[in-house]
């Protein structure tokens, strides 16, 4: 009985005595800083197109002429907007086959917007 009592002081005291040796080294690191980091647009010149497929026009609607297709991260400059649609400029050769520099319309829920975070 008396092996039991002593075993049991002794995990007792010991983890007594972790606890306060942890707790100074809580109290002791500061407090990681939460500083709000707001989202800010980057250069217009880092968007990406969205989806595989998309269809890249001559006029800001439906009704104008496909002059290609667009897939997934193709590199693209926003020159300009115009409602929901954007008018961009291709920063490298499309996976569709456009050429760099070919320039027209794109609808804007199918561009991955630029972001610096």
């Amino acid at each position: 009985m008396r092996r039991i009592s002593l075993a049991l002081t002794t995990a007792a005291a010991v983890t007594a005595a972790a606890a306060a040796l942890a707790a100074p080294a809580q109290a002791a690191a500061p407090a990681a800083p939460r500083a709000a980091t707001a989202a800010k647009a980057c250069h217009e010149d880092n968007a990406m197109i969205y989806t595989d497929g998309t269809r890249l026009r001559t006029k800001a609607s439906t009704s104008g002429a496909v002059k290609g297709q667009l897939y997934f991260k193709d590199p693209i400059r926003i020159l300009k907007k115009s409602g929901s649609w954007d008018y961009v400029q291709l920063k490298a050769k499309s996976r569709g086959g456009l050429t760099k520099g070919t320039r027209g319309w794109v609808a804007h829920k199918n561009i991955i917007p630029p972001f610096c975070g």
